[in-house]
């Protein structure tokens, strides 16, 4: 009947194909009562020719009446199935057989029943949707449209494709079709593509003696069964591209789901969906719907910790919500206490029909003998991540081997790749792994095998001391003491060639480190703490290297390493000095320091002495600094060690800065400068930048103190030194603010104060808290100065800061000053003042008694703030400060202009701007200002 209502209206197959959107070759099969018809096929086409309802049945009941007599006999010869049909014909049942493998009974929407309680996915659902939209005109390449999606065991693959298959049921009107293929269902085969083609092919209706034997011939009839349909089908649970490449239809217009729990890369054109697990507020979302209605509370505190507990995955969710959906008593808090034990937390995860350690079981058992031995090993790691050299050492194989097993590994979904290179695992396949590793010990006992393992983590704990030893001696400041201690080479290890790759190794692997070092033997433990040490002083979290460096000083103590025992001192030392527990660290210094005297190691002492230097150092001590410095000087030079006698000439020249004896400190940084430019010594030369630049603030030339603070700061920034990165920023808003840049002054500052506080140092956090305080004076916002320099005066009195509590001090009297507490001012300045004539700071001593005198002119008079002026003066200019200078010099005009002298006024007021200009500092313009009016009024 079709054929002669086509030719009624004068239309060739291809152009009713063309009119109807159904395919030439439907068409033709349907002429020939080839193909039982569907309805939405006959509907279109009765569309396109203009038939009424009733032409309509008529047409349908002639198409399906073709269809069932030519199910009758043998199909043409030369189709695919022609010679397997011809052989059978007669002898099978006309009638479909049960599917493979207890299959749902066929039928033309084959879906499991969707559940009320999917939740979350809302992206992943909507990517789907969008490819069904695509699936009537194919892919780009005018293939089929294939969803292919990958995830971990129980992470909700099968739950996601079935729910987005009821939603797409309208856009596929020729059927919906289902199959699990039992890649990894416990107790059974995978199912065999030929097997899934016979349950397929018997769902679209063909009888069993017309469906062929061969799989390329099967496969082809299915294909043809589809051609020109809208279907979808859902292949869940395949193990492998060749399982599921013969089941995918041949033409568009259909759309095929696929669920595995490998990545099945085979399929390149294929749009893959890799599903992680639940995002936070999902998991709590499935928890309180599995649970039930009002069974926990919507903001109870164990509600993320216990979705944590479950890993965010899907099936462990729903498992524990299902236990407090049928155990009343049970409480969500008990829950959590439950889970937080590892040990048993897999064998809590399971229930009637459920087990969370059966379905991670499947995936171990798929894998490949070396897959499976790398993936036991993998548990023997003790940090969150891992790379392929980690992998190799623990395995005993190449780097090449290992990358291998590891991509493999990931293409199971047994472990994710957060970054380039680098694996981890889920948390709960990582303690699957865990619990296999202590179960395959056991059997391993009682072969006496333990020891295969054990060399396994002596490889990896050794491969980490080895790699980091190379890191440290790029990142180290100063010579390692001693002689190397013995340690074997590691098989495999990543080339190190500079400080660079040394710092991104470190960081990588810090997590590792650090938790190796804590389940690690001695010998391991002291050595890593050491190889650690320069990374850590850099990066932080200070508190946690003291715990490190703390831990392996006893333990050296305890095992009678007393050279481990005084590189472990000493290290903590310098981490007590940047934590701001100035008094302790001198005690484990003096304390290293003995040791190595002993030791007779004269690296070790020589090191011992500059750590003890620099303590002394802050503490204001700075002709006990002094002495150290030297001492630790005819040390290096005594050995030829070029690097130590840098940093002894950079120290030292450090105390004549601080001491006001400039052209000596500069001499000292310049030759410090100098050698560490020759040994290639970023580090070193950033930090003698540094100090140069406040020696050239302190002498007045702000231009080249901000030019060498940038270079400082270039450095420590291409470094990646956080801490040196805080100092250049500290120091470059303290210089912005004598220029009077207040606005990026207080911008570096806190930067500065931001890095500080992140690092837990205390003085810096105190530093970049006074000179913030002084920005906000000099911009008039006294409240703010005084909280500021409250808050850093507390911190450096708190730490033993002497030094740097008497600059604050000092800064706070002026506050007091402007406030009108001129009692206050003068106490806090004659403190500030005490200090620096103990420690023989003129430049300080300088800056105060200007300020004094500024004080006294308010209070007392101007004859005795000029005396005061006048000290001030001789101090500035024997130290060599010409700021200090020019402000001493304003002061006396001020005395000299109030008492009637302006020959004095005038002649200190010029002497003031031309300094001031010369210098660029901010006071110039308002002196200048102030000097105009005092030459108006002389002249009138």
């Amino acid at each position: 009947m079709l054929r002669e209502q086509r030719r009624r209206a004068g239309l060739t197959q291809e152009e009713l194909a063309e009119r109807a959107g159904v395919s030439a070759h439907a068409i033709s099969m349907l002429e020939a009562g080839r193909r039982r018809p569907r309805l939405s096929s006959v509907t279109r086409l009765a569309a396109a020719l203009g038939l009424d309802e009733a032409a309509r049945t008529r047409l349908m009941s002639a198409a399906e009446g073709a269809a069932e007599g030519a199910a009758d006999t043998p199909p043409a010869a030369g189709t695919a199935a022609a010679a397997t049909a011809t052989a059978t014909a007669g002898t099978a049942a006309a009638t479909a057989a049960e599917p493979p493998n207890g299959a749902a009974g066929a039928s033309r929407c084959q879906l499991p029943a969707d559940t009320r309680l999917f939740t979350g996915r809302a992206k992943e659902l909507d990517r789907l949707l969008a490819l069904a939209r695509e699936a009537p005109a194919g892919s780009d390449a005018g293939m089929v449209v294939i969803s292919a999606i990958d995830g971990m065991g129980g992470v909700g693959k099968s739950a996601l494709a079935v729910h987005a298959a009821h939603r797409l049921r309208g856009s596929f009107p020729d059927g919906q079709l289902f199959i699990d293929l039992h890649g990894h269902t416990p107790g059974l085969a995978a199912l065999a593509a030929e097997d899934a083609l016979d349950w397929f092919l018997r769902s679209l209706g063909v009888p069993p003696q017309l469906i062929p034997q061969d799989l390329g011939e099967r496969a082809a009839f299915y294909r043809d069964r589809l051609a020109g349909t809208r279907t979808l089908i859902v292949l869940d649970n395949a193990v492998s591209t060749a399982q599921v490449r013969p089941l995918l239809p041949g033409t568009p217009g259909s759309l095929v789901i696929v669920t595995s729990r490998k990545r099945l890369t085979g399929l390149d054109d294929a749009h893959t969906l890799a599903l992680d697990t639940l995002a936070p507020a999902e998991a709590a979302a499935l928890l309180h719907r599995v649970a039930g209605p009002g069974r926990v509370p919507e903001d109870h505190p164990a509600i993320a910790e216990l979705a944590a507990l479950c890993g965010h995955v899907p099936l462990a969710v729903r498992i524990s919500a299902a236990r407090l959906r049928h155990r009343r008593a049970l409480r969500i808090e008990d829950l959590v206490d439950e889970l937080r034990d590892e040990h048993d937390r897999l064998d809590r995860l399971r229930d009637e029909g459920r087990n969370l350690t059966a379905v991670f079981d499947t995936s171990y058992a798929a894998l490949p003998e070396a897959e499976q031995h790398l993936f036991r090993r993998l548990g023997l790691v003790p940090g969150p991540d891992f790379d392929a050299f980690a992998a190799a050492n623990l395995t005993g194989t190449d780097h090449r081997t290992a990358d291998r097993l590891l991509e493999s590994l990931l293409d199971h979904n047994l472990l994710t790749q957060h970054v380039p290179g680098r694996y981890r695992f889920h948390d709960l396949v990582g303690l699957y792994a865990r619990t296999l590793d202590r179960a395959d010990r056991l059997e391993e006992a009682e072969h006496t095998e333990e020891a295969e393992r054990a060399a396994a983590l002596e490889r990896l704990l050794d491969y980490y001391r080895h790699t980091a030893d190379d890191a440290d001696r790029h990142l180290a400041h100063h010579s390692r003491p001693g002689a190397p201690r013995p340690a074997p080479a590691p098989a495999v290890a990543p080339v190190l060639p500079d400080r660079a790759k040394a710092l991104a190794w470190m960081r990588s692997e810090r997590n590792n480190l650090l938790a190796a070092v804590a389940g690690a033997r001695p010998r391991h433990l002291i050595d890593l703490s050491g190889a650690l040490a320069a990374f850590l002083q850099q990066e932080g979290p200070w508190h946690q290297a003291a715990a490190l460096h703390g831990t392996a000083a006893d333990t050296a103590r305890a095992h009678g390493d007393r050279p481990g025992e005084a590189g472990a001192l000493e290290d903590l030392g310098r981490v007590r000095h940047a934590l701001g527990e100035f008094r302790t660290a001198a005690d484990l210094h003096e304390r290293s320091l003995a040791l190595y005297q002993d030791l007779g190691d004269r690296f070790g002492e020589a090191g011992a002495l500059e750590d003890l230097g620099r303590v002394r150092y802050v503490l204001g001590e700075f002709r006990t600094a002094s002495e150290l410095h030297e001492r630790a000087l005819v040390v290096h030079q005594d050995l030829g060690d070029r690097l130590g006698e840098a940093g002894s000439r950079w120290s030292i020249g450090r105390v004549r800065h601080a001491t006001g004896d400039y052209p000596e400190a500069v001499a000292l940084l310049e030759r410090a400068l100098e050698t560490y430019r020759g040994l290639g010594n970023h580090h070193g030369e950033a930090n003698t930048l540094w100090d140069l630049s406040r020696v050239r603030q302190a002498t007045g030339d702000y231009s080249a103190a901000g030019s060498l603070q940038e270079q400082a700061l270039t450095i420590m920034r291409q470094l990646g030194n956080r801490h040196g990165e805080a100092n250049a920023l500290w120091n470059l808003g303290r210089v912005r603010l004598t220029t009077g840049d207040a606005t990026a002054a207080a911008a570096a500052l806190e930067r500065a104060l931001e890095i500080y506080l992140d690092l837990g140092k205390r003085d810096g956090e105190a530093y970049a808290l006074k000179d913030l305080g002084r920005v906000r004076l000099a911009t008039g916002d006294t409240a703010a100065a005084a909280d500021l320099l409250d808050r850093s005066l507390e911190i450096f009195r708190k730490v033993g800061q002497r030094y740097g509590a008497a600059n604050a001090t000092h800064d706070l009297g002026r506050v007091r000053h402007a406030t009108g507490d001129t009692a206050a001012a003068a106490d806090l300045f004659a403190q500030a003042l005490a200090f620096f004539r103990e420690v023989g700071d003129r430049q300080g001593e300088a800056e105060v008694l200007t300020s004094t005198g500024a004080l006294t002119a308010d209070t007392t008079g101007a004859d005795e703030a000029a005396a005061l002026y006048r000290r001030a003066l001789d101090l500035a200019r024997r130290a060599h400060s010409p700021l200090d200078e020019a402000r001493a010099l304003e002061g006396t005009a001020r005395c000299a202009a109030r008492t009637g002298d302006h020959a004095t006024a005038l002649t200190a007021l010029r002497r003031a701007v031309a300094l001031y200009r010369r210098l660029g500092a901010a006071e110039a313009p308002a002196a200048a200002t102030r000097l105009r009016a005092l030459e108006d009024a002389d002249r009138g």
